[in-house]
């Protein structure tokens, strides 16, 4: 299936001002090779169809036109495109703007609560519309009450709902209300900073842009729109599971920059079905040059199918596309793995091709890159790239042994995955990217990591593209991203990785090992300490160092493992057995693999099986078991044909 899709306006269009004329583009939609329509249904702070929402709040139940009278031009569209098996995704296109000039028009008239307010604590104004303020918790709920009134209202005739780059977006000038300030002064204790100048990007930046404070007062305010839309989504799907949630931002990081518009995390976080990236460049070497970037830099494999960029068709009056560039858009996305595009607007398909007036673009479309069917449009073969099944179904996980201890009031509903307590502090996972939150339910983390693993020792490991470092209970990064491996803290040093060599660190981050007091060793491999001692690998084999990296135990070993009741396994050829702290076997070597003596035994498998021995090497719970796991509190967890379950110790 190929996404094929065009936006509807109000802006130089009459499409929606006649039935007869939704009917014509409809027609001249499906002819074309098109297979979904985003016709606009909020824009000026009125919706385009008989909204209740409105009428009880505002006391507008649809846009104030002679055209519009007594019609419900979305009902219209929807009937109209079901005749041509076209999909319909509704597009409200102001999203958070109150409206174009009018002092914010009804909505600000009545509610200015609701205004964003720039740093001269004024209605703020950017290019002529005035803006919500969209990090306030009431407008969300507006906004949100208009997605859910068009979802219930429409029902099975519309496929999606669409917010583009007015929603989940707030000029960067915005945010100086005084609920915005305290809510930001609670968490970092001093005031947000003044907004640099803005300007257009062939002008040399205002050095504000790189003030820390203002990269902080940046990624909070876009924080909390990411976190809005994390709790929209799922509301949304909660209504209609099937429905696609698809969103038209800006061009990340410009968007983000200026607009808060963190696509990127929203993609990472799993929180949209479909994402078309505003490409709206004129030139084709630009267009191809920004789709290589948004490809290799915003979207993994397993995120790619959700790519479907917009491409900007023309501007009434100053632009059309080229025919031939057209062409070559189509087929570019095509070569670079893209299965669509969404076009801006429909009234450039209309266009004459300046060197044969008897052809639109529409006809060259149809006659080319779109001639043949490009499929029904699926809204479940699209979510099966998705995190809605999970959601849904409430794919929660919560160590059951620790809930009577944790805060009932944890919105865990908000998580796809939470891992055990350690240390008070949990692992949470959204999509793709991995966080922390506290016994409350509080975040102490971006949720912004590949891995995130326990906490030990008051650190944790977390990783963004491979590179490792670690985080405080406060979620402050104590290292840089920079290890290309590493282990958890334990007794005071954590093992890390640095091109092909290992060492230890302090939890301050600074080297303990290698160190002055020795130098000369370059460790193949590391394992954590346990018992003051820690397995190495130098020339390929193991031995044991002290915290002062000296060589304790000679390097011997196959492989090591690490100390606990003052037996470690280790490996000779292919078997292995136990030693003491000063390298004697305890146990010698004779079992296809073990693990670790806890409550006084420990797993070993012989002969393909899993039983358990004693401190002597004895078996005392017989090799009956597919896998085995060291003993806790007198249990252990054991698999026999693919079944686990627990036993007692004897």
């Amino acid at each position: 299936m190929e996404i094929r899709g065009v936006w509807i306006t109000t802006t130089n269009s009459t499409v929606l001002n006649e039935r007869k004329n939704i009917a014509e583009a409809m027609k001249l939609l499906a002819k074309t090779g098109f297979n979904v329509v985003f016709p606009v249904v909020w824009n000026n702070g009125t919706t385009n169809y008989p909204s209740q929402v409105m009428k009880e709040k505002f006391g507008i139940e649809i846009k104030d036109l002679k055209e519009f009278k007594d019609r419900d031009p979305l009902r219209e569209v929807i009937e109209e495109a079901k005749k041509v098996d076209i999909a319909v995704i509704p597009w409200l296109e102001y999203g958070f703007k109150s409206s174009y000039g009018q002092k914010g028009g009804k909505i600000l008239e009545k509610k200015p609560e609701w205004a964003a307010l720039g740093f001269d604590r004024q209605f703020l104004v950017i290019n002529g519309f005035y803006w919500l303020n969209s990090l306030d918790s009431e407008v969300q709920d507006f906004l949100l009450s208009l997605f859910l009134e068009i979802i219930n209202k429409y029902g099975d005739g519309i496929v999606g709902i669409q917010g583009d780059d007015n929603f989940l977006a707030l000029p960067m000038e915005g945010g100086y209300d005084d609920k915005t300030i305290k809510r930001y002064q609670d968490v970092f204790n001093e005031l947000p900073p003044k907004p640099p100048e803005r300007r257009s990007p062939q002008e040399p930046r205002d050095p504000q842009w790189q003030n820390p404070q203002w990269k902080q007062w940046v990624r909070w305010r876009a924080d909390i729109l990411s976190h809005f839309l994390n709790s929209f989504y799922r509301k949304i799907i909660k209504v209609n599971p099937e429905l696609i949630i698809s969103l038209s931002p800006s061009i990340y990081p410009w968007g983000y920059e200026n607009y808060l518009q963190d696509s990127q995390t929203w993609v990472d976080l799993g929180l949209v079905d479909l994402i078309h990236p505003q490409v709206y460049r004129e030139k084709i070497e630009d267009y191809k040059n920004e789709i290589n970037r948004i490809k290799t830099t915003q979207f993994n494999q397993q995120q790619s199918s959700q790519l479907i960029p917009g491409v900007l068709l023309n501007k009434k009056g100053t632009y059309l596309i080229k025919p031939q560039d057209l062409i070559e858009v189509v087929k570019y996305n095509r070569d670079a793995g893209i299965q669509g595009e969404a076009l801006f607007f429909y009234e450039g398909l209309r266009e004459k091709d300046p060197n044969n007036n008897n052809i639109t673009l529409a006809d060259i479309l149809q006659s080319s890159v779109y001639s043949e069917y490009p499929g029904k449009f699926d809204p479940k073969e699209i979510k099966k790239n998705t995190f809605t099944q999970r959601r849904i179904n409430n794919y929660t996980y919560l160590n059951i042994s620790q809930t009577q201890e944790t805060n009932p009031q944890i919105p865990l509903h908000l998580f796809d995955w939470i891992e055990p307590f350690s240390e008070d502090i949990a692992a949470v996972k959204i999509g793709y990217k991995w966080g922390y939150i506290d016994k409350t339910g509080k975040l102490i983390s971006r949720v912004e990591y590949d891995s995130a693993a326990p906490f030990t020792e008051g650190l944790a490991i977390v990783n963004i593209n491979n590179k490792y470092g670690y985080i405080d209970k406060t979620g402050k990064r104590i290292t840089d991203l920079k290890f290309d491996d590493a282990l958890s803290f334990s007794q005071g040093m954590a093992a890390v990785k640095t091109g092909n060599q290992w060492g230890y660190i302090e939890p301050t981050g600074k080297f303990i090992i290698p160190s002055i007091i020795s130098p000369t060793f370059i460790f193949d491999d590391a394992k954590s300490f346990s018992e003051e001692l820690a397995a190495i690998k130098i020339s390929n084999k193991w031995g044991y160092i002290d915290k002062l990296g000296q060589a304790i135990i000679p390097f011997q070993f196959d492989d090591a493992g690490k100390f606990a009741q003052g037996f470690a396994s280790v490996k000779v050829a292919n078997q292995w057995g136990y030693i003491d702290k000063y390298g004697n076997f305890l146990i010698k070597p004779q079992f296809e693999e073990v693990d670790i003596f806890a409550e006084e035994l420990a797993p070993a498998k012989i002969t393909g099986k899993w039983g358990y021995i004693n401190l002597f090497g004895e078996f005392i719970i017989p090799p009956n078991f597919d896998f085995a796991k060291p003993f806790s509190e007198g249990l252990a967890l054991v698999n026999v044909a693919g079944k686990w379950g627990y036993i007692r110790k004897p």
